[in-house]
């Protein structure tokens, strides 16, 4: 492809607000019903003090609002647009988008894969992930639920990844995910000249390349392989590079439904964004970024300019260290919304995905259907020390106190068939798309069983 169509990429790039960013949120927004309740505050010292931290639950009054139509009701005007994520108990949420909250993910990601696509040469075709169009189209009030994958980027944006794509963008546009497979692979197999592959979860792509032969022949100029690399994508992203030796593997930064929290830098650490005001939780006490410190674990809160306040994200990082410019690298652990407590436990994922570390291929822990205790989720083929990780989930003393009191059963391997497919297929049915399905290590809903089929 001709090396001015990734030219008119850098085109595209919007120049960011000279002004500090949470201030000038607050002055836009002072009108919004939200921050009327606490006052308006102008300040960041006056919004920390009176706006509470929240989770989606707390939010819904005002989505409701939202979605029935009223205007400034979390950020000035109406939403642009709406996304559906899954939830960490297994429902779909809802979130709005605004014009300038779209905007603030435009200016975070597109300076990213410019700098990516200059730092490695890149003048042949790109695959961005395209996911198929698995869910009915939906609409409240006339604005779409859900925005085709390149939309997020802006039109500039996507018209020119558009000319340098391998699969054509209306590929989304398939509902029947056989098809869509089919009709991906068709194109890819045609594009000797790919050089970037940007997914989000590597499994995404390792279930692509399953029926690809031979790719590291099919795409000799291969240079950058960017996806989730951190948590408990870390040993599908290595299986993925290990399929695709000709590539570099770039970790993709935190990015989420609801926001972008950090981007890879020229040297693909996960750097904090301008494109937002974070905040960061440890034992019970809220920070800002300048005062994390190396090797500690955070709770991202996140404010954003779709009216998100003081919201907590339930994504766990570790902070490892700091920029030249004074910006923290975060290394997404794991969520801390995945949490299971039958007893007192509190099992969390990042402490889970240890204690499975050894365990081939995918899988995950779920309580047992009348929470009495645990299964471990399985391909019917895995072979698993389940002993071994029950010693390693009692380095979890709440966990240990209940085995040995016997208020937890033993911990059982529940062997599934296709077991990724059918968990694929749980998430698409509550509107996650396909590209966006993570693998994970723990899930706290009590219907694995009857959802994947009784062991």
């Amino acid at each position: 492809m001709p090396v001015n169509q990734w030219d008119r990429l850098a085109v595209a790039l919007s120049n960011s607000p000279n002004e500090p960013w949470l201030p000038s949120i607050l002055a836009r927004n002072s009108h919004t019903a939200y921050l009327r309740r606490y006052g308006s505050p102008q300040t960041p010292a006056a919004f920390r003090e009176v706006v509470p931290t929240v989770c989606y639950e707390d939010l819904l009054p005002w989505l409701e609002r939202i979605r029935h139509g009223e205007a400034d009701v979390l950020f000035a005007g109406r939403p642009v647009a709406y996304e559906l994520t899954g939830g960490s108990t297994g429902g779909a949420k809802l979130i709005p988008y605004s014009a300038e909250g779209l905007g603030d993910f435009q200016r975070a990601v597109l300076p990213w894969l410019v700098r990516t696509i200059k730092a490695h040469g890149i003048t042949g075709r790109a695959y961005i992930a395209v996911s198929p169009a698995t869910r009915q189209p939906e609409h409240i009030g006339g604005v779409p639920i859900g925005l085709p994958d390149g939309a997020y980027l802006g039109a500039a944006a996507a018209a020119a990844l558009a000319g340098v794509s391998a699969v054509p963008f209306d590929v989304a546009a398939i509902p029947d995910v056989s098809h869509w497979r089919s009709e991906t692979l068709r194109h890819l197999a045609t594009a000797a000249d790919l050089e970037l592959i940007s997914v989000w979860s590597p499994t995404f792509l390792l279930r692509l390349l399953d029926d690809v032969p031979d790719p590291a022949s099919l795409w000799p100029r291969l240079k950058v392989l960017s996806c989730w690399a951190s948590g408990t994508s870390g040993p599908f992203a290595a299986a993925l590079a290990a399929r695709l030796p000709q590539a570099h593997l770039q970790p993709k930064g935190l990015l989420s439904t609801e926001c972008v929290v950090t981007v890879p830098d020229a040297a693909d650490r996960p750097v904090l964004t301008s494109h937002g005001f974070f905040e960061f939780e440890r034992e019970g006490r809220l920070q800002l970024a300048d005062e994390l410190s190396h090797g500690s674990l955070y709770e991202v809160v996140v404010t954003t300019a779709s009216g998100l306040y003081r919201y907590r994200t339930g994504d766990l990082v570790r902070c490892g260290g700091f920029s030249r410019s004074g910006a923290p690298v975060l290394e997404f652990t794991g969520r801390g919304a995945f949490c299971s407590d039958l007893v007192g436990e509190k099992l969390v994922e990042p402490f889970v995905a240890q204690c499975l570390e050894d365990v081939q291929g995918f899988r995950f822990l779920a309580p047992e259907p009348e929470g009495r205790g645990y299964l471990l989720a399985t391909e019917a083929g895995a072979s698993v020390n389940v002993e071994q990780i029950e010693r390693r989930l009692c380095g979890n003393p709440q966990y240990a106190y209940a085995r040995k009191l016997g208020q937890l059963s033993p911990l059982r391997q529940f062997k599934v068939e296709n077991l990724f497919d059918r968990y694929v297929q749980t998430q698409l049915a509550q509107g996650v798309r396909l590209g966006a399905v993570k693998p994970v290590a723990l899930r706290n809903e009590h219907t694995w069983t009857e959802r994947l089929g009784n062991p």
